[in-house]
């Protein structure tokens, strides 16, 4: 096919190009990609065709640089608040504990962690997904039912639990609809950002935890404190809940979503956060009730996952502004890669910072052990590759990063389950550290290889 041919093709497109890049994007849509235009049109790669197709357009507008969107420079607490709020109930665990008994426990929280990341990613995406297309009333409904379902759910795992484990009761439900409703209202405030409030509603059960740990875990501090997660469990679900009814300043258009497209990234969405969660807790698990450095070692992780979450956004701001900068390709994937790799190196330093800190503190208190330290900075390169994978997903790489992130997980699995006894002990420490390497090598791989296509920044 000639370039005159492809023109025509893609002419209404292209006449208000601003650039080469915004042809170069406008091909990539098409399915244009560097093979297609060696192959087809006799030019090296896309953006050899685009700069061709651009000086063909009759009458090209004019790079526009004045009103380039620019990158947000303020701090987004909202954000880098995510991880700590999710941690927030974490304060009465051991009045929990000393309640319902060590085994019991950790297997439910283990459990309902589990469920309640896989379906609160789900939930989020298909609201997230129904409000990009103009449907923030379609969003609220989803949110409502969704929740309820998961609850249900909640509720059902809970019942089974109790019935299967030895000193399983009522107290074993409550908590496993507790802990995986405050995951699944946690996504819901978030969505309508609505963190200021969860902060608010979580305090009483951070004072009263933090009291009872400080006491030296006291028997007659245990059920005020369980009391009072419950209590606060339910405020922040009816708080959930009550923001789903806000009324939204616009109305859902007539025409529905694309529901295959919806039920599609929730899938997707789920799907990751199911993987994530087996390479997290089926190490993690086992710590829960071990010693302090190893139970406490996913505590920079979870706390730094806002902060890896922010760096994410603000790769994605500051890239879409270097597209209206530049007019080179190549500079393009130069300036973009830069960006990429710093917001990695900062990403890397904030988790590795809270990290270092725990080492720090937990070495002051001779509680730290070389497994304890290995786990720690196991959690610290995971937190850079979930940074990865957030910008992935952003970049809709959904067939890499979920491939890739199996392959590493079944083979986390396996090494834990036929090699940890060769590395005993806590030989799992170690295998995680390589699988948290090998996941953070490979998503680097593949955004390598995809950073440069501009049609992902606009």
């Amino acid at each position: 096919m000639s370039v005159q041919k492809l023109m025509l093709k893609v002419s209404p497109r292209v006449q208000g190009a601003a650039d080469e890049l915004h042809v170069a994007a406008i091909l990539e849509s098409e399915g244009v990609n560097d093979r297609i235009a060696r192959e087809e049109y006799g030019h090296k790669d896309v953006f050899a065709l685009a700069a061709e197709v651009y000086k063909r357009m009759p009458e090209p507008t004019p790079p526009a640089t004045k009103d380039a969107p620019k990158p947000a420079r303020e701090w987004s607490l909202r954000i880098v608040a995510h991880g700590p709020l999710y941690v927030l109930p974490s304060a009465v665990y051991p009045a929990v504990l000393m309640s319902l008994g060590g085994s019991a426990m950790v297997i439910g929280l283990v459990i309902a962690t589990a469920i309640g990341w896989v379906w609160g990613m789900g939930m989020s995406s298909v609201a997230y997904q129904l409000l990009g297309h103009g449907r923030p009333n379609a969003a609220a409904r989803m949110l409502r039912w969704l929740g309820l379902a998961g609850l249900v759910l909640g509720a059902g795992v809970g019942v089974l639990l109790a019935g299967l484990l030895e000193g399983g009761d009522v107290g074993l439900v409550v908590f496993v609809v507790a802990q995986m409703g405050y995951q699944l209202a946690c996504g819901v405030l978030f969505f309508y950002h609505r963190e200021a409030r969860l902060a608010m509603l979580m305090l009483p059960v951070v004072i009263i935890g933090m009291v009872h740990i400080i006491s030296g875990y006291p028997a007659n501090l245990v059920l005020p404190a369980v009391i009072a997660g419950a209590s606060s469990a339910a405020l922040v679900l009816a708080a959930a809940t009550l923001a789903t009814f806000k009324k939204p300043e616009q109305a859902d258009p007539r025409t529905p979503a694309a529901r295959s497209e919806v039920v599609l990234a929730a899938v997707r969405s789920a799907c990751y956060g199911a993987l994530c969660a087996a390479i997290l807790l089926f190490t993690d698990a086992r710590f829960v009730a071990a010693e302090f450095d190893l139970a406490i070692a996913v505590a920079p992780l979870v706390l730094g996952m806002g902060a890896v979450e922010w760096r994410a956004h603000r790769f994605v701001a500051s890239s879409s502004a270097e597209l209206h900068r530049q007019r080179s390709p190549e500079k393009f994937r130069q300036e973009v890669w830069r960006l990429f790799l710093h917001e990695l190196v900062l990403c890397l330093m904030i988790v590795g910072g809270l990290g270092v800190t725990l080492m720090f503190v937990l070495r002051s208190f001779d509680a730290l052990t070389i497994h304890g330290a290995i786990l720690i900075n196991a959690h610290m390169v995971l937190g850079g590759a979930f940074f990865v994978g957030f910008v992935l997903m952003r970049h809709e790489r959904f067939t890499w990063l979920l491939g890739c992130l199996a392959v590493i997980v079944a083979a986390n699995i396996t090494a834990v389950t036929f090699l940890a006894d060769l590395l005993a002990p806590h030989g799992e420490v170690s295998i995680l550290l390589f699988s948290g390497i090998a996941l953070l090598l490979v998503f680097l791989v593949a955004v390598r290889r995809g950073i440069g296509r501009v049609h992902l920044y606009r």
